[in-house]
């Protein structure tokens, strides 16, 4: 057996696991899947006399989940609103709310 590890850029939900396992156990050779949402890969083990890495991609492509670079983390947004972008926000609890928390409520 040979292990595989592919970045899979539109595997971005639970949903998008699920399919792409159920496309992986169509492969023939292909075993014990682990894919991951938050990495966006998918690890595999397969038979190397049954499939080959291209048969796999290729399978995944099929499936609408084409195998490709793993994306670059997402820069900070350019177009911040002015609050953000105004300096240091400064907020105060309200002394009644103190009050009123905890486990003793007075509502």
């Amino acid at each position: 057996m040979e292990e595989l590890t592919l970045a899979v850029p539109g595997m971005w939900a639970d949903h998008h696991v699920l399919a792409v396992r159920d496309l992986l156990k169509q492969g023939a050779g292909i075993s014990t899947i682990v894919a991951s949402a938050r990495d966006t890969t998918v690890c595999m083990d397969y038979d190397a006399s049954l499939t080959s890495p291209e048969e796999i991609a290729a399978l995944l492509s099929t499936g609408g989940y084409p195998a490709g670079e793993r994306e670059a983390a997402a820069t900070p947004p350019t177009d911040k609103p002015a609050w953000a972008t105004a300096g240091v926000r400064v907020t105060a609890t309200d002394p009644t709310d103190l009050i009123m928390s905890g486990d003793h409520r007075k509502y």
